[in-house]
């Protein structure tokens, strides 16, 4: 009970520093909501040390940083950054060693970057890299090589790239592009070099790529040869390579390769020859192979693979005969196989498998007969199996697990009526962590304990809170 009285004490304080500022929420707040575990829109589930660290709204202490062990007694508060209702919306949660890096705002320094152990007194700024209220506003985290690389705004060359390690924060790129700055976006690590894409005034928005110092950081190529930008996205590590999706100005959106250099940069395969281009996306690794989706032009949006040469790209199956759209989606990898959600044209949205050949792409399970198909998204391995999102064509959509065959596919007891898609499904303490509707218009955090059981983390709502 003393993290839970804690708690309340954050939030009692919460509230008084609102009412002195103008930001408390409304006096007549119902009880149930003004309770310490009233919390809702759970984020960033990060698992830590034996807990789970996220960020939730509450109606007193508006968004802040949690922790909780699965009980009422070990969930609360992790630190009011930001005293009152306002909130100080940690966002990015990135682990690093025995370490939570996220961006927050405390109401003094702006959106800046800070880390969590978990406890009140491990909470603190990491680094105020834009003085005063303006923030750098940090995102983009990725771990490589035993930092953390990220973009950030000091408020003299824009958005740069910034690392983060042992050795303190210091920015790696000065890239001359105006008061915005090179803008970095993407971040990819493969092998020792990171790539990512930026902007600057010869080239627009292309391919970039530093081995964390600023001697070491380059523009890779001007994929679309002047100021107009090469439209990068799906940056993705394969076979000691990055691959990519981007539009040359002739192809349209294709697949590209990259090692690093401007010679060994180049377009992978045209498949939908023509401005239009094929459009790749879901880019997902399954052991040697490259699967994603793409449209040729011929067979609509379908399932393909490469394996990182023109002549080993080709398409998996024409899941949906002729011109008309398979759409796979979420394609996800998992036991030497591809899960994905696709439509054949006759049952509708269903969750399906493939290795990789024609014959071995098959639908899993028929989860709504007909047409309707059931939809599944947010797919996600978590330990021995599959999770993800689904309907029934009754309840409406909630948490489904799969161990890969039909028969082992099956809804998850859900407490609640369904309400809201389940997503962020994250293994921790021996189960399953993640969020879904409680059947009132509220986004809960729920656990599927390693008993099977699943429940509610926080305290049940009667209305919807916001």
């Amino acid at each position: 009970m003393r993290r839970l009285a804690a708690a309340a004490a954050l939030l009692g304080a919460a509230w008084l520093a609102g009412a002195d500022d103008g930001t408390a929420p409304p006096r007549e707040l119902l009880a149930e909501q003004r309770a310490p575990l009233a919390f809702v829109s759970p984020v960033g589930l990060t698992a830590l040390d034996g807990r789970l660290l996220f960020s939730a709204f509450h109606a007193l202490g508006g968004q802040e940083l949690w922790s909780t062990d699965g009980t009422p007694e070990g969930t609360a508060m992790v630190a009011d950054i930001r005293p009152g209702f306002r909130g100080s919306f940690p966002a990015g949660h990135t682990r690093w060693c025995d370490t939570l890096l996220f961006a927050a705002d405390d109401g003094q320094h702006g959106v800046e970057l800070w880390r969590s152990d978990g406890t009140a007194a491990g909470t603190r700024l990491l680094a105020d890299l834009n003085a005063g209220a303006a923030g750098s506003t940090p995102h983009g985290f990725t771990a490589l090589q035993g930092r953390v690389f990220f973009a950030a705004d000091d408020g003299r060359l824009g958005f740069q790239l910034w690392a983060t390690g042992d050795a303190g924060t210091q920015r790696i790129s000065a890239i001359d592009n105006g008061p915005r700055g090179a803008m970095p976006r993407q971040l990819t690590g493969v092998g020792r070099q990171l790539f990512f894409t930026a902007s600057d005034p010869a080239a627009g928005h292309e391919l970039w790529v530093s081995d964390g110092t600023a001697a070491g950081t380059r523009r890779v190529k001007d994929l679309r040869p002047g100021p107009e930008d090469g439209r990068l996205s799906q940056l993705v590590a394969f076979r000691g390579l990055l691959f990519f999706v981007a539009d040359d100005g002739e192809r349209g959106a294709e697949l590209w390769r990259s090692d690093g250099t401007e010679a060994g940069t180049h377009a992978v395969a045209d498949l939908r020859p023509g401005p239009a281009g094929s459009r790749p996306a879901y880019l997902t690794v399954q052991s040697d192979t490259l699967f994603f989706a793409a449209d040729d032009g011929r067979s609509g949006v379908e399932l393909w693979r490469s394996d990182g040469s023109a002549a080993g790209t080709r398409r998996v199956k024409d899941i949906r005969p002729g011109p008309a759209n398979a759409l796979p989606s979420f394609i996800t990898a998992w036991r030497g196989a591809l899960w994905f959600a696709a439509t054949d044209g006759e049952h509708g949205v269903e969750l399906w498998r493939s290795d990789g050949t024609e014959a071995g792409t098959t639908m899993v399970r028929d989860g709504v007969p007909g047409a309707g198909g059931s939809s599944p998204a947010a797919l996600a391995v978590v330990d021995d199996r599959l999770w993800f999102a689904a309907a029934d064509g009754a309840t409406g959509s909630r948490a489904w697990s799969t161990d890969g065959t039909a028969a082992g596919t099956r809804a998850e007891p859900h407490p609640a009526p369904p309400g809201g898609l389940a997503s962020r499904f994250t293994a921790w303490a021996g189960g399953v962590a993640f969020t879904a509707g409680d059947g009132r218009g509220n986004e809960r955090l729920w656990w599927r304990r390693p008993d099977g059981r699943v429940v509610l983390v926080g305290a049940p709502l009667e209305g919807r809170l916001r």
